[in-house]
């Protein structure tokens, strides 16, 4: 790698790992969904009870990688929130999501890098992301969005590497990490299937527009599924070995220990709850109401302190803004002829609107309760596509660091001042009469 590229991975490392796991056993009180996801890693490191879920096992699996990486024996309830850890290995608890949220911003870096961003693009992308406050709670406490969105970014990443690789071999290897990876996201929530989507468009194109041999694509095609698929149903071969005691969950899905017969059974339930899930909750975030991070939602209270998933307003309203002036600024074009310039060959702009919109889309169709980080997705790729397009339109220079407007240094001072004035939010500590004042703002936004 080039320099420069060095230099800013290797800063958005050390930025995530700052951000991430200085005091991570912080709460030592069971934070938000902990609740929930730690019975499962209680169930598959101790009771091995069949706890029912309508998610993949994958996320959960590896949340217990790290419980049982510290010593963790499974031993406690998980009863509800702010339940004292007592002697159980928080920060191993808490690690493998941490690692996601570290990885993210480098991962993000790469992805703008793929589809055609520059070096200084995909930097101030990938620390955009290192600075924004819901990531960075969301992946410091034992949940596993942060694993679906790493897992997305690095499936995609290896995709656009194929088209670099120097040898067949490489191309190959690229090819089958792909599929891997995008397995590791279906597997870890269904809204991952965004990721194969895009997949299938990219070998697509790469047919359609770029000459590809058609006989090449298919292969590939069928290396993605075949790897997807390992990783995919190995994951609830594990699930299924490791839960063999009754549980109350054996009522939603009789387990009769023929893997091809319970596989069927479990998704076909898994499909029927969700869709049968139609309660509220004050929490809750509309598919029309996230872009402004209306309703942030409660994570946990201690003694005059409080943790919200609150975002990054430079991140979430700029983004979020920005993408809707580019919108119009299009439509506006098709009706005035203004144009801007040619866009490079090697820019997956238009590529990147349509994954907002396939990570995006189907959320209006979902009746159960969503919260905020359900959406972490749609940003990530809305916020590609506006750095993609701030670049194309000549507001990024792609000369260096050195040759960047003033606006380009404000925005990063802006998101640096965003992530501070939130952090008390974000990692739970007291900040005086500010963080008072700060915590009654968030609700009253509701």
């Amino acid at each position: 790698m080039p320099s420069s590229v060095r230099r800013a991975v290797l800063a958005l490392l050390i930025i995530g790992a700052l951000t991430h796991l200085v005091g991570l056993s912080y709460p030592r009180q069971v934070v938000f969904d902990e609740v929930h996801w730690g019975k499962s890693v209680s169930a598959y490191c101790f009771t091995g009870a069949r706890l029912f879920d309508v998610h993949p096992p994958h996320g959960k699996l590896l949340l217990t990688l790290g419980a049982w990486l510290g010593g963790y024996d499974g031993s406690l309830a998980f009863e509800k929130i702010g339940q004292p850890y007592e002697g159980a290995p928080v920060f191993w608890l808490r690690l493998i999501p941490a690692l996601a949220g570290v990885l993210i911003p480098v991962l993000f870096f790469f992805f703008l890098r793929g589809a055609g961003g520059s070096v200084v693009t995909a930097w101030i992308g990938g620390l955009l992301l290192a600075l924004d406050n819901a990531f960075v709670l969301e992946t410091r406490t034992m949940l596993f969005d942060g694993i679906l969105v790493a897992s997305s970014l690095g499936s995609l990443v290896c995709l656009f590497a194929i088209e670099r690789a120097s040898t067949s071999m490489r191309a190959w290897a690229w090819t089958l990490a792909c599929g891997a990876l995008a397995g590791l996201a279906v597997g870890t929530k269904f809204t991952g299937l965004a990721v194969p989507a895009l997949i299938a468009v990219w070998l697509a194109s790469s047919w359609w527009k770029r000459g590809s041999a058609f006989g090449l694509m298919v292969r590939r095609g069928v290396a993605v599924v075949l790897s997807g698929g390992v990783i995919y149903l190995g994951g609830w071969m594990v699930h299924f070995a490791l839960l063999t005691q009754p549980d109350p969950a054996d009522a939603f899905h009789p387990t009769t220990g023929r893997f091809v017969e319970d596989l069927r059974v479990v998704h076909r339930t898994m499909f029927a709850v969700n869709a049968a899930m139609t309660d509220t909750h004050p929490d809750a975030s509309h598919p029309l109401s996230w872009p402004v991070m209306k309703v942030p939602p409660f994570f946990w209270s201690g003694e005059g302190v409080v943790e919200y998933l609150i975002g990054n307003p430079v991140v979430w309203w700029g983004t979020s803004l920005l993408l809707v002036v580019i919108v119009v600024n299009v439509g506006l074009m098709r009706v005035t002829r203004m144009k801007l310039g040619p866009r490079p060959p090697s820019s997956r702009l238009w590529w990147l609107l349509l994954g907002y919109a396939m990570a995006y889309l189907p959320f209006f169709g979902v009746t159960r309760v969503l919260f905020l980080y359900h959406y972490l997705t749609p940003l990530v790729f809305s916020l590609a596509f506006v750095l993609l397009w701030l670049e194309e339109a000549g507001w990024i220079r792609p000369e260096g660091a050195g040759g960047q407007r003033a606006s380009y240094y404000g925005v990063i001072v802006a998101a640096v001042m965003g992530f501070v004035l939130m952090s008390p939010l974000t990692y739970g500590f007291s900040a005086g009469a500010y963080g008072t004042w700060l915590t009654e703002a968030i609700r009253s936004w509701r």
